[in-house]
């Protein structure tokens, strides 16, 4: 593993995200993805670049807001398309032919999955509190938090159950790791251990702050309105979500930079409901954030390099030397 801190590299921001098996890492314009192989137990990683706004309002308050969700998503996405391949032991460049029925399958659970998430965070708070009698300012808080009810529900229920308790200690390490890199101890399971799981830029908290910010956002819309029908209130829920996202991240952003200032009360919550989505890492879960970290700090042009616990991981190769036996490059395309 690398010894190297944030001292020795330009300031940068990082964030990441746990995989099953492993650990995304990613800065401002790359990714780093590692994962241990299911049968040799190896690290294997790979990595690409993120693309970066090509508009200068996307880099206005608020718009960076709503485009950096969306980067979120695509990066997610390709992460953990990168990292089941590793895991399993296929070529990353592979792609797997699932034919036109296996494509539309694929759409429909998506379609689906959308569907269940609509339902359950957007429409069913919204039905529980009116049919509860509530109108005005009560219709609004008990939404909020009938929806924060329904997440932190959803995230004890999978922290209880055993597929997910690995996944959550690699969040976990995720959070450990960056958590060293940004005080300069450096990348090392050993500096990781001792930092803290939980973490202010995390997903989780940026969740419960969404809850809340809804509060003003859906009662002022409300408030400006008047209008108190299902459809209206259920519209108003889906087409205001980006509003709520985009000050919610610029609220987390400005938490996260005063994380030990007068600001820190607002990382509060959301560090709380960390309990439920992170897990203590043994070592074995902080040497593949470690490697993750690493990668996404590299130039580009690196490749899928394998390391064992007691086989450090080595070098990237730079341009023009040869490729270690088991890499693979990925190209193109950061928390």
């Amino acid at each position: 593993m690398s010894d190297r801190s944030h001292e020795d590299t330009e300031p940068t921001m990082v964030g990441g995200s746990a995989l099953p098996g492993g650990v995304m890492m990613r800065t401002k314009t790359r990714v780093g993805v590692a994962v241990r192989h299911e049968e040799t137990g190896e690290i294997l990683t790979d990595s690409f670049e993120v693309a970066q706004p090509k508009g200068r309002w996307l880099r206005w308050p608020l718009a960076r807001g709503v485009w950096a969700m969306h980067t979120a998503v695509g990066t997610g996405k390709r992460a953990m398309g990168i990292s089941e391949k590793l895991r399993w032991g296929e070529e990353p460049g592979e792609q797997l032919d699932v034919g036109f029925w296996g494509k539309v399958a694929i759409g429909a659970a998506a379609l689906v999955g959308a569907a269940v998430q609509i339902a359950a965070f957007r429409i069913g708070p919204v039905v529980v509190a009116k049919e509860a009698g509530l109108t005005g300012a009560a219709f609004i808080v008990a939404d909020a938090f009938i929806r924060l009810g329904f997440l932190i529900g959803t995230l004890l229920v999978i922290s209880y159950l055993p597929p997910f308790r690995r996944l959550l200690a690699y969040h976990g390490a995720e959070h450990k790791t960056i958590a060293a890199f940004e005080s300069g101890a450096g990348i090392t399971p050993f500096a990781a251990a001792g930092k803290s799981r939980f973490h202010p830029r995390c997903g989780t908290s940026f969740l419960v702050v969404s809850a809340l910010v809804s509060i003003g956002v859906y009662g002022a819309v409300l408030a400006v309105t008047g209008i108190f029908t299902y459809p209206a209130l259920i519209l108003t829920r889906i087409l205001g979500a980006p509003i709520v996202t985009a000050i919610t991240f610029e609220i987390q952003r400005q938490a996260a930079k005063r994380a030990h200032g007068r600001l820190r009360f607002l990382s509060w919550p959301g560090m709380a409901a960390q309990g439920l989505t992170t897990r203590e890492p043994r070592h074995e879960e902080l040497e593949v954030a470690c490697r993750a970290l690493d990668v996404a700090l590299e130039e580009p042009a690196t490749a899928t390099e394998p390391a064992t616990a007691d086989r450090p991981a080595t070098r990237t190769p730079q341009v023009g030397e040869p490729q270690p036996a088991h890499s693979t490059t990925a190209a193109t395309e950061a928390t």
